[in-house]
């Protein structure tokens, strides 16, 4: 796997929400399942529920779990930082992330868990039970392996010689500091117990060939003759096939380079797992990519002729193919629902249009007239009238601190080179609009790589642009944002947001008046929203609630959708953070069956509400609209009419003075 050291961290849940906003991976996820560049897919039935839930390594700094709250036959995802968090409790020095396998190690029926990477082979026992592992790190099992293999081995488990103990197989990676050639793959056989193990180099099981600049191994027995296949993925677009000819006790590896030659070979780097993902008896293969993309190909043969076809109903992941990716959103194709227009690492412009509903947003993306325009590296770009003339241009940002606008002629779009000429901000401009002197046309804000170099230019009519940094006083100007402009209160001015570096978001509130905007730093209203690096924020009410949504593209070419959760209100202190004493209490039991109990405290008499919503923020069912008097209070709820999966309930009181209040609790339904 290419090593790259990482400072920042993922936002740790998959549903993860604070007082003000949802994350709902589902709508750029459908399955649940968000990823990383380099995944390296295992699938464990980890719980003990009778379907398979998700390992996925990454290049990341920590392997991330995906648990199926489905059922094998239809699966859903949710992310679960939980699982794995005391492997990663003291840090990311000594731990590994981007290969991991699961293996009963020490034949007690409790799956363990092991990690390899640049740390070597690293073991975590697992001392809880089958529905709740716990893991303890054994630094003996693999002492004497670890010399033999580098820094950047893929581990592999198989009974390979078909004595009833699990042997070693290690695809060599290219080690940082030294080690064997990449490409090839050692096998170690077991040459002590299955309640013991010892894992002994042994040349007669391995593969020397050197395949490529890693290897990935894989193994099942593909033509039912009783031995293990190999399949090895590799930082090529292209698999190796190794057929058994020979003995479980002595494998005999020819090469086949016919049955997986249908495999797509867009991706340059593949590493494979297998899994009877469909439970139709045979071995399904899934691999990950270098843009992090899961591949799902489905056995249609024969237990004995098998043959894999692409099934793309699975592990959708709407994303841009390369990286950098950015945000904005508007009803681009004025068809009544919101559209995406990203830029990329590449200088592209990327659209997604929105095939979904006003409610319910669906973003595929589109080839349009615009896709081959380039303003160079790292594109940021907005739709925007710039011109005045009722339809909608494009303005873009891009590395070499330039603002590029390309006019709408009605066939197509072309570079004027004179509006904005003689603007420069040095390196990385990020241009946004919004008529903040309310005069009827579009004034522009332009972010920096250097904080100093952020200008804020006025429309003075007829595309005349003139600076005045002014309007943006009492701003901390910081180094790599990107700004984004709306009316996030709702109180009718613009208000402003700077997507960091970092992944984080800084919002100023505009407490002032919409002519006459008065910055303050809102610390509490964007708590909890961040996503890996290079936030890129697109605003708009996505799911029609009336309420404005995020959409945020960040560095690896994702994008994350955060719902709004908090209240539209008259006056601003009621989009803070709510009174100590209204309380919702964790339903009990969680996850439960049909049949839960919700507790909640009001400090007056006022009308309750009690909805359930699905991962979407969609109202599933009314629990509770009634009257009632201060205190403590619960309710039984049954939910024997739904399916199982994620749900979230919201609880929302209205006082006798017309101040509401809410709070969100999230219920997992397991039939």
């Amino acid at each position: 796997m290419k090593q790259f050291i990482l400072i920042f961290l993922l936002l740790g849940s998959s549903f993860c929400f604070s007082q003000n906003w949802l994350q709902v991976d589902s709508v750029f996820s459908p399955d649940g399942v968000t990823v990383e560049s380099f995944s390296a897919p295992v699938f464990a039935d980890i719980d003990n529920d009778d379907d398979f839930d998700l390992f996925l390594g990454n290049i990341n700094l920590r392997v991330a779990f995906f648990r199926n709250i489905g059922t094998q036959a239809a699966p859903f995802y949710q992310k679960d930082t939980s699982l794995l968090s005391a492997v990663y409790a003291n840090g990311y020095q000594y731990t590994n992330s981007d290969y991991p396998a699961i293996v009963d190690i020490n034949a007690d029926s409790l799956l363990d868990l092991v990690i390899g990477g640049y740390n070597g082979i690293l073991l975590y026992i697992n001392r809880g039970t089958k529905t709740e592992p716990v893991w303890y790190q054994d630094t003996l099992i693999f002492a004497t392996v670890n010399p033999q293999i580098g820094t950047d081995a893929r581990p592999a488990f198989v009974d390979i010689d078909n004595d009833g103990d699990m042997d070693l197989y290690t695809g060599i990676g290219e080690s940082l500091f030294g080690g064997p050639n990449a490409g090839s793959t050692f096998g170690f056989r077991n040459t002590g117990t299955a309640v013991d193990p010892v894992f002994t180099l042994d040349n007669t099981i391995s593969i020397s060939n050197d395949i490529g600049l890693n290897s990935y191994p894989a193994f099942a027995d593909l033509n039912n003759d009783g031995d293990f296949d190999m399949l090895l993925g590799r930082d090529l677009s292209t698999f190796a096939y190794f057929q058994n000819n020979g003995t479980p006790q002595a494998p005999v590896w020819q090469s086949n380079g016919s049955l997986f030659a249908g495999v797509e070979q867009v991706r340059y780097w593949k590493d494979p797992t297998f899994c009877d993902y469909d439970n139709d008896g045979d071995m399904d293969l899934i691999y990950g990519s270098d843009a992090g993309l899961l591949y799902y190909y489905q056995n249609t043969g024969t237990p004995t002729t098998p043959q894999f076809q692409y099934n793309a109903n699975h592990f959708k992941v709407i994303k841009l193919s390369g990286g950098s990716a950015t945000s904005f959103l508007c009803d681009y194709d004025k068809d009544g629902d919101f559209d995406m227009l990203s830029g990329s690492w590449d200088g592209k412009f990327v659209y997604f249009k929105n095939d979904g509903t006003f409610q319910k947003p669906n973003f595929r993306q589109t080839a349009t007239n615009f896709s081959n325009l380039d303003p160079g590296s790292y594109s940021i770009p907005e739709f925007v009238d710039i011109d005045g003339d009722g339809d909608l241009d494009i303005v873009s940002g891009a590395l070499d601190g330039i603002v590029y606008p390309f006019i709408n002629s009605g066939t197509g779009f072309a570079l004027n080179n004179t509006i904005f000429s003689g603007i420069d901000v040095g390196w990385q401009s990020a241009p946004t609009f919004c008529d903040i002197d309310d005069d009827g046309d579009q004034d522009l804000l332009i972010g920096a790589e250097t904080g100093s170099n952020t200008k804020f230019m006025i429309n003075n009519g007829n595309l005349n642009f003139t600076e005045d940094n002014s309007v943006i006083a009492g701003i901390t100007l910081l180094s790599y944002s990107r700004p984004s402009f709306a009316d996030v209160d709702n109180d009718g001015d613009f208000d402003l947001m700077f997507g960091r570096s970092s992944g984080n978001v800084t919002y100023y509130e505009n407490t002032g008046s919409k002519k006459s905007p008065v910055w303050t730093l809102n610390t509490t209203l964007f708590n909890g929203i961040k996503v890996k690096q290079n936030a890129r924020i697109g605003v708009a009410d996505v799911d029609g609630d009336g309420k404005k949504d995020l959409i945020i593209g960040e560095y690896d070419g994702n994008f994350t959708f955060f719902k709004n959760l908090f209240a539209v209100a008259s006056h601003r202190e009621e989009m803070t953070e709510v009174a100590t004493d209204f309380q919702v209490y964790q339903n009990y039991p969680n996850p439960f069956n049909s049949q839960t109990r919700i507790k909640y405290h009001i400090p007056e008499p006022a009308d309750v509400k009690i909805v359930l919503m699905n991962t979407i923020g969609e109202e599933v069912q009314t629990i509770l609209n009634s009257y009632l008097g201060s205190g403590y209070h619960e309710v039984d709820f049954n939910a024997s009419s739904l399916s199982s999966g994620v749900y979230f309930y919201k609880i929302s009181y209205t006082s006798a003075t017309g101040d509401m209040k809410q709070l969100i609790k999230k219920l997992i339904l397991l039939k």
